[in-house]
């Protein structure tokens, strides 16, 4: 029996490569979602900031365009929320949460709620609500 290896590497399973695209932990996940932080733009205390998250549908399941997505913040000490979150549809697999808020001082604070949504595939639709907690900073 003859064994032989090559060094040459595997083109990546669409799945994998999804995964090493966004990277990281992911602050919610399922089999067929994930959540997770997009760097914060700079912001100010006192002032309206940005933190944004990114929902990624998994597998043969997208973001469902009709679902009314909202973020549900936790009171957070010296954060007041703007709102229940923006979110934009990247394209059929991504969409984009922004949330907006203003922090009374300079630090890093966390914040915590729940994100309502919803993924489908042709046959039937996924609504979940995951807790899910990340850092903003303001300076």
């Amino acid at each position: 029996m003859i064994l032989a290896a090559c060094s040459r590497e595997q083109a990546p399973t669409k799945g994998a490569a999804t995964e090493r695209a966004i990277g990281g932990t992911p602050l919610a996940s399922k089999p067929f979602f994930r959540i997770d932080a997009v760097p914060q733009p700079s912001c100010a205390s006192g002032g309206t900031c940005e933190a944004r998250l990114r929902l990624t549908a998994l597998g043969d399941y997208h973001v469902n365009p009709q679902y009314p997505f909202k973020f549900e913040g936790d009171p957070t000490p010296g954060i007041e929320l703007d709102g229940t979150g923006t979110l934009a549809q990247d394209d059929a697999k991504t969409a984009t949460m922004t949330i907006r808020f203003r922090p009374a001082k300079a630090g890093k604070a966390r914040l915590t709620g729940t994100f309502k949504l919803s993924v489908c595939t042709d046959d039937n639709c996924e609504i979940e609500t995951p807790k899910i907690a990340f850092d903003v900073t303001a300076s």
